[in-house]
């Protein structure tokens, strides 16, 4: 079984890619935006889909991947995933070390970063979690029958509620892990949905109305615990998927977030490093204090400064593997 290529899952992690990046521009250094009332609005809408629909694309890559063994399966990952995420690290403990007043989060110690890398993801903790659930779960999957996933995937959901542990900073994050299981394992479900469901007219305009209501217009208004957040998610998902189908019939746009899907683990890894120059700039220099306009300059500088490291690094075959391509 060779593995296919699905030209709307480049688009639909480009698109999810651009909005890490956005929500990153939120920055909490030298000022803090986190608390103003529009940025927690933006964090909650583009919140509903931005990660979770990473884990569900990949979970449904993998059923269309390759059978492997668990040793196959662990090399391919290690050099995908761990690579770039000790390499990310290092870089990152050198540079926080070297340049402490650039950066927000400071180093309290080489022996902390260590365990805090090891033990609670670091700073690149969506790679940590994703590895995770790759030694985990594909296992196991060929073994399970759909409605057998369907009821782990139930059991996870109860899981995240009553098993007691800080979503953000508990060992292994296992809270993350499970959390982020769900989706991966409901895009492994997914593998024998019929793809013109998703790319059907109709059903993106109904799920684009579901997105606006839900998404947009009461993401803020309705608590509900926990399942309104998977409800709210998985529409999240369903539309940014149906999305990338109408954006494929746009060329320039499908061939931007085409490439954005293809290197999204480079744009995230150079992210954090395209981050200081972009606020030092934006706030520090120029001495803009618009928050709108401060987001939207971070955002664009860093999208530009990475498109274009992306494209130098792929010619350093070295460099390459260190950031994930």
């Amino acid at each position: 079984m060779t593995k296919q290529h699905f030209d709307e899952i480049d688009i639909v992690k480009g698109i999810a890619i651009l909005f890490v990046l956005w929500h990153h521009s939120f920055i909490k250094f030298p000022i803090y935006m986190l608390d103003i009332p529009w940025c927690k609005y933006a964090m909650a809408i583009h919140g509903t889909f931005f990660l979770n629909v990473f884990f569900l694309v990949s979970g449904y890559l993998f059923a269309h991947s390759k059978p492997r063994t668990f040793v196959e399966n662990f090399k391919k990952k290690a050099s995908r995933l761990l690579i770039p995420y000790f390499c990310y690290e290092a870089v990152n403990l050198g540079v926080k070390t070297a340049l402490p007043q650039l950066v927000n989060r400071k180093v309290g110690g080489q022996v902390e970063y260590i365990e805090d890398m090891l033990l609670k993801g670091g700073e690149l903790w969506f790679v940590y979690v994703l590895f995770f659930i790759f030694l985990i779960w594909p296992p196991i999957l060929h073994r399970l029958s759909k409605k057998g996933i369907a009821g782990i995937i139930g059991m996870l959901a109860i899981a995240c509620q009553v098993i007691p542990g800080d979503f953000n900073d508990s060992i292994f994050l296992y809270p993350r892990i499970l959390s982020y299981s769900v989706f991966f394992l409901a895009g492994y479900v997914m593998k024998d949905v019929n793809r013109d469901i998703l790319s059907c007219n109709r059903n993106f305009g109904i799920v684009s109305v579901l997105f606006v209501v839900f998404c947009c217009l009461l993401v803020q208004t309705i608590k509900v615990p926990y399942v309104w957040n998977y409800f709210l998610a998985f529409i999240g998902c369903w539309f940014v998927w149906a999305l990338s189908f109408q954006l494929l019939k746009v060329k320039p746009a499908s061939r931007f977030l085409g490439f954005c899907g293809k290197y999204s683990l480079s744009f995230y890894w150079l992210n954090g490093f395209a981050l200081v120059p972009a606020r030092m700039l934006v706030v520090k220099i120029l001495h803009v204090e618009n928050t709108p306009l401060i987001a939207i300059s971070i955002f664009l500088i860093c999208v530009m400064s990475e498109v274009i490291a992306i494209r130098l690094i792929k010619r350093i075959p070295v460099v390459k593997t260190m950031v994930g391509m």
